[in-house]
């Protein structure tokens, strides 16, 4: 798609090409250089990879146990990635890592984008401080998402490209990225309408291209996972589907003192309202910095509406990166007074590198670039920090060097051709251990991807932990093993007096799992069985 060629247009298209300052390259040199030194896989990292593999090499089609259609992931667009490199024949460790990279390096030129453009226009030439880019490359919580397995590299780079299309809203590009953002993950949705809706008013138009990209996107997955899902939403959304506000705030909480990101965003603020007064609302961007911070609210309410995450920062990624993104320009506004002492403003943001880089979670005794593992590391306010998986004993999280062979495609087929277990069923805490064992169906325990668990009501013990569903994942597993993975044999094991009371209790809320979990493919049957389910 062309851009629009209006006068106003041509004005608002992106300048891709700059010229980086001294400051922005070392954070993409070193900003590369911790996101492969920090590179790690999380657990939850060999959901995705089972899926894909069962899809791709094994044959058994998008799904974790053959027979059985449930998302269990949370992002389709990562889904779509990992398949696309996956079918090259690449291993996954290498795919995470190069991934990784490649969405920093692009969230890096999004973000020298937006902070030229947060800057007003001086007399003379500006130098690029942009201390945002700064707070970001060096606080820890932001690099150790481009990589984990998961789709946190396309979390962080949407963020920036969420900033750009509040700033450039003529950009079709742009339009087309915020479209198919609830691709990346579902909490995007409201993000996405905010700025749907600022551009329509903007520019008194309705943004075709991101409408197009919106309805074509994640409309036609959504139709996709009706057919093939029978469901209107993935398995960790029923999952997640609880009101724990008060851990949600100590999830908040727990990022906030660790970067102190309020200090910041207050004297951020200071600044900002200053400057507005003495240069205008107007030629500041008071307004783009305003939707910038408006459209990472949803996502912030949404994180504290669920009581966050298990994992340090993980769910704030986002809302933290788009915030501080609003934050461009302002020193550079203010060095501009000091031209003959530029040299200690480069000091001074060489200090807060430093400053910044030297913070780490509460979780940790050591910093997480010493690569220093800790037994028994406790949890603060329930969570821990990514290093648990990091340096897991293990070893399903490889070194940053390593090739990791067990990740490969021809180790997959191997495992596949040996393995004995087809027609067993067992339970697992540990999405790695149903990874090397691909023909045994597993139960996963905390319901990642089972749909029965996943919709049983139990307190959580940690966020997405319901560790009262470990106990009837045991059950689940008995009476699949007896009665097989097929619609209708929880009610025959009830039938024969074999099932739990809990099974006996909930036998409705079972059958409803199971008529989208064993559905036939057929579109207008499996939007029978999403209306029942909806309504």
């Amino acid at each position: 798609m062309k851009e629009e060629s209006t006068p106003m247009a041509r004005r608002e298209r992106i300048p891709w090409r700059f010229s980086p300052s001294l400051v922005e390259l070392g954070c993409l040199v070193l900003g590369e250089a911790m996101v492969l030194w920090l590179a790690w896989l999380i657990d939850d990292a060999y959901v995705y990879f089972r899926y894909v593999d069962n899809l791709l090499i094994h044959g058994n089609g998008l799904v974790w146990n053959p027979g059985e259609y449930v998302e269990g992931f949370s992002s389709p667009l990562w889904t779509l990635l990992l398949s696309a490199l996956r079918v090259l024949r690449l291993n996954y460790w290498l795919v995470v890592r190069l991934v990784g990279m490649l969405c920093f390096a692009a969230f890096w030129w999004l973000a020298c984008l937006v902070n030229r453009k947060l800057t007003p226009a001086l007399s003379g030439k500006s130098f690029g401080l942009n201390l945002p880019l700064v707070y970001l490359t060096f606080t820890y919580g932001v690099i150790c998402y481009f990589t984990s397995g998961l789709e946190g590299p396309l979390v962080g780079l949407w963020s920036a490209v969420f900033a750009a299309a509040v700033l450039w809203p003529a950009s079709t590009w742009m339009q087309i990225a915020v479209g198919i953002s609830p691709l990346v993950r579902p909490e995007l949705l409201p993000p996405m309408l905010v700025v749907l809706a600022y551009n329509a008013y903007r520019r008194r138009k309705t943004p075709v291209p991101m409408v197009v990209s919106f309805l074509v996107g994640t409309g036609g997955y959504l139709l996709f996972r009706v057919w093939y899902y029978a469901s209107l939403l993935p398995n960790t959304f029923y999952l997640k589907d609880e009101v724990w506000i008060s851990q949600g705030l100590r999830y908040l909480c727990d990022a906030l003192i660790a970067y102190h990101t309020v200090p910041y965003l207050l004297a951020a603020l200071v600044v900002l309202v200053a400057l507005c007064r003495s240069r205008g609302r107007r030629n500041m961007l008071a307004v783009p910095r305003g939707v910038m911070a408006l459209t990472a609210l949803p996502v912030l309410l949404y994180v504290v509406k669920i009581g966050g995450d298990p994992r340090h920062f993980r769910f704030l990624a986002f809302p933290f990166c788009l915030v501080v993104l609003a934050t461009g320009g302002l020193l550079e506004t203010v060095a501009e007074r000091f031209r003959k002492g530029r040299r200690y403003i480069y000091v001074l943001c060489a200090a807060f590198a430093l400053w910044e880089g030297s913070n780490y979670p509460r979780q940790l005794r050591h910093h997480p670039l010493l690569l220093r593992a800790e037994p028994g590391q406790e949890a603060f306010m329930l969570i821990k920090d990514a290093s648990v998986h990091r340096l897991h004993e293990s070893g399903f999280s490889p070194p940053p060097f390593e090739s990791a062979d067990f990740l490969s495609w021809g180790a997959a087929e191997t495992r596949y051709r040996r393995s004995g277990d087809a027609g067993r069923v067992s339970t697992e805490s540990w999405c790695v251990n149903a990874y090397v064992n691909p023909r045994r169906a597993v139960v996963q325990s905390f319901g990642l991807t089972d749909p029965i668990l996943a919709r049983i009501d139990l307190p959580s013990g940690r966020p997405a932990h319901r560790y009262g569903l470990l106990e009837l994942a045991d059950d689940v597993a008995r009476i699949r093993e007896r009665y097989g993975y097929r619609k209708g044999a929880f009610r025959e094991a009830v039938e024969d007096g074999s099932a739990p009371s809990w099974v006996c209790a909930r036998l409705e809320t079972i059958r409803e799992a199971e008529r989208s979990a064993f559905n036939r493919h057929r579109l207008g049957e499996n939007l029978g069985i999403v209306w029942r389910s909806v309504f």
